[in-house]
């Protein structure tokens, strides 16, 4: 554990070289500083000199013409880190800082958590020692860290069946990064359906998320989200097959098709699940999580590696391993930045999600992972 924890310490003193997502935060942090909503700008729009070191920041931006998709806790962050203005180091290393107090949270959740359902707490070395968590959240600053803490959190407070705490922690998660969302009805129905937690959270998430909703800035917000789902593509599974079938049929790109249709199945998997679900078991509710996210992943877009931070965490209480697999797999995608101009190599792409789908099949259908849990679903 000390070693965990010094590896991402270490890690905190190295600018982010692998992702280019720093400068959107601190760039976003800089607008709050000159009192400019994040949400209500596109970069491309603002007036020269409006922040310091605009310039430099504006080209090393990946997406000047959308709006912001960063929940309003992570914005916390970004204007936090960025009172040293002019300084992207000292940016970095205060949002590092942040993330780092953040990941030491989950640790420590982690464990209890074990305790809790009797695994043993070695298990928690496949999250604190995997290099993709260290490399991704803490070198090349990613909020995931601070998702799967409270994640976590939630789960720890949902085994407490404290249903104000844990709908508070929920609601941070989501006002991080917004997919820890998907676990509500989970939790709702692990609570006896109790329509009190889903009053709770409303209220935390219009508490958390007034920023985007003050002046109606949710339609930039949501417009960003569209563009997202709509438009990016990278290193997709199910999707990148559906596409080439899609092409061959109508000669185009049948994304904007595609995408709904499956948002759609992922929908029905998990109305199974929940129909499956049974109350006040902690253990089932997390293997819930486990396999909605994993359809879920499957079934997206656009997987960067950092995407597996959660689905890893989850992974630790149950026994399938196809996250530790992957999460080694899935550095294959840097291949495609080493070229002069970025290029998708979809070989890469085929060789990881073959061996992925692979260790799903041995692990689900031969080997039976948590057989007492998988057979009914």
């Amino acid at each position: 554990m000390i070693l965990a924890v010094l590896l991402r310490f270490i890690l905190c003193f190295s600018f982010p070289n692998l992702s280019d997502d720093v400068y959107r935060f601190i760039w976003d942090g800089q607008l709050i500083h000159e009192q400019i909503n994040p949400y209500t700008v596109l970069p491309s729009q603002l007036p020269t000199q409006t922040i310091s070191n605009q310039k430099q920041l504006f080209e090393l931006l990946n997406s000047p013409n959308y709006y912001t998709v960063y929940p309003p806790l992570s914005q916390l962050v970004f204007y936090i880190s960025t009172f040293v203005k002019g300084n992207l180091f000292l940016s970095a290393l205060i949002m590092k800082l942040f993330l780092l107090a953040c990941e030491i949270g989950s640790l420590l959740s982690m464990k209890k958590l074990l305790e809790h359902l009797n695994l043993s707490k070695n298990r928690i070395f496949i999250y604190a020692l995997n290099p993709l968590i260290i490399i991704e959240l803490i070198g090349n600053l990613h909020f995931e860290a601070m998702s799967v803490f409270f994640l976590l959190l939630t789960l720890l407070l949902v085994n407490h069946r404290s249903l104000g705490k844990s709908a508070m922690a929920l609601s941070l998660g989501v006002s991080a990064k917004l997919l820890p969302l998907m676990f509500t009805p989970f939790i709702f129905k692990y609570f006896g359906k109790s329509y009190k937690f889903l009053i709770f959270l409303s209220l935390f998430l219009l508490l958390a998320f007034s920023p985007i909703w003050w002046g109606f800035q949710f339609l930039n917000f949501g417009q960003s989200l569209d563009l997202y789902f709509g438009k990016f593509e990278f290193n997709g599974s199910i999707y990148y097959v559906l596409r080439y079938l899609g092409q061959l049929l109508s000669g185009y790109n049948l994304i904007r098709f595609i995408g709904p249709a499956m948002a759609l199945f992922l929908l029905g998997i998990m109305l199974k699940f929940y129909l499956k679900q049974k109350e006040s078991n902690l253990l089932q509710l997390i293997h819930l999580c486990f396999f909605s996210i994993c359809a879920y992943y499957f079934l997206s877009t656009t997987i960067h590696p950092w995407y597996l931070a959660i689905p890893l965490a989850l992974s630790v209480f149950t026994n399938f391993r196809i996250t530790v697999v992957w999460s080694g797999l899935i550095f294959l995608t840097y291949v495609n930045y080493s070229y002069e101009q970025y290029n998708e190599n979809l070989w890469f792409v085929a060789l990881e999600y073959l061996l992925v789908w692979g260790i799903l099949f041995y692990e689900w259908v031969i080997k039976k992972g948590d057989s007492h849990i998988a057979n009914r679903l």
